[in-house]
């Protein structure tokens, strides 16, 4: 906000005052600001799905005794994302107000999403620095090397070898696997939701039906190995909770329930939307609770207000409801900023 005290310590900076004219008029970046968040997401991923620390007599991938350069596998996805976003979003040329040709636009445009190992270096944390520079052969030498690695990662694929770094002057050009990583993070929040409302088993017959396309219910069942009078039961509760659909084939022009073969398969656009409208209501009730409590705890927050005149809460009982208010609003409102989170893997990234 304008009255936030570092903001004002800036703009009454003197030296600033010639970057910020009276009357400027900006515009936030919101794209890039999308993308930086799609970027520490992916990050996050890779880092559970591959960080993996070593033991006391484990080695690096290159053989050497010391630290795992696998264990900052996630921030350099997250590195390397987010120098791609302001090769697209905010590029150097535009902010430094350079005017660019159009054969110069174009090449920018077809290096979108590559990148050297010296091209992320800025966007690294400084633990990550010093890990890689603390190894034999220095800092890029050892970044290359962990990239072309994480080239050898398939479930999914992280980076790809755009030229091959041996030989290279650069130490290679890479590109992450975005699409495959977005439809990996999707597939995971999926697979969670499902088993959290329907069920560890309800959510393996979708992964089969995912994998397998049409089956019946025999075979559902024993690939999800259970008896099969379950597995029915579960088909139908998922069926009507719009999870999976159920195709009949008639043998017959009579239509005759006992000849027919009913096949379940799942559509994934039309899964994405039932998820999606779940955590949509999921997210409507929460913010309904939040309003709900703090209208119930209205008078809470007035005498928080009145603090500077008055010891606010001076009865202990009085103060351990305070705080056991405040930290029911801010439970809520962590748990509203985690589904906005996912509603946007799920529809905007």
């Amino acid at each position: 906000t304008p009255d936030h005290p570092e903001i004002k310590r800036l703009l009454s900076n003197q030296s600033l005052r010639k970057l910020i004219p009276p009357g400027s008029v900006y515009r936030v970046n919101t794209s890039m600001f999308h993308s930086s968040l799609r970027s520490q997401a992916l990050g996050r991923l890779v880092k559970e799905m591959y960080s993996i620390p070593l033991g006391k007599n484990s080695k690096t991938p290159n053989g050497i005794d010391g630290e795992n350069p696998l264990e900052h596998v996630g921030a350099i996805v997250t590195a390397a994302l987010t120098h791609a976003s302001r090769q697209e979003h905010a590029p150097t040329q535009q902010i430094l107000g350079y005017e660019e040709s159009e054969e110069e636009r174009h090449h920018r445009m077809a290096e979108w999403g590559t990148f050297t190992p010296s091209d992320i270096v800025p966007y690294l944390p400084s633990d990550a620095k010093k890990s890689f520079q603390s190894q034999v052969g220095g800092m890029i030498q050892n970044l290359s090397s962990t990239l072309v690695h994480m080239t050898q990662f398939q479930y999914p694929p992280v980076v790809v070898e755009v030229e091959e770094a041996r030989g290279h002057p650069s130490g290679g050009k890479f590109e992450i696997c975005t699409r495959q990583l977005l439809q990996r993070l999707r597939e995971r929040i999926l697979h969670r939701i499902l088993s959290s409302h329907q069920g560890l088993v309800a959510a393996r017959i979708v992964s089969i039906l995912q994998v397998k396309g049409h089956c019946e219910s025999d075979a559902i069942a024993e690939d999800a190995m259970v008896p099969a009078k379950e597995a029915r039961e579960i088909l139908h509760r998922l069926h009507r909770e719009k999870y999976i659909n159920l195709f009949d084939m008639h043998m017959t022009k009579t239509h005759n329930s006992a000849t027919a073969i009913y096949l379940w398969h799942v559509i994934p656009a039309r899964l994405l939307k039932t998820v999606f409208n779940n955590v949509c209501t999921a997210l409507l009730n929460l913010r309904l609770r939040r309003q709900h409590e703090v209208e119930v705890g209205k008078d809470w927050m007035d005498r928080a207000k009145e603090a500077a005149t008055a010891e606010e809460n001076a009865n202990d009982e009085d103060k351990k409801k305070y705080l056991a208010f405040c930290k029911g609003l801010e439970r809520l409102d962590n748990a509203c900023l985690q589904l906005d989170e996912t509603l946007m893997v799920l529809k905007d990234f």
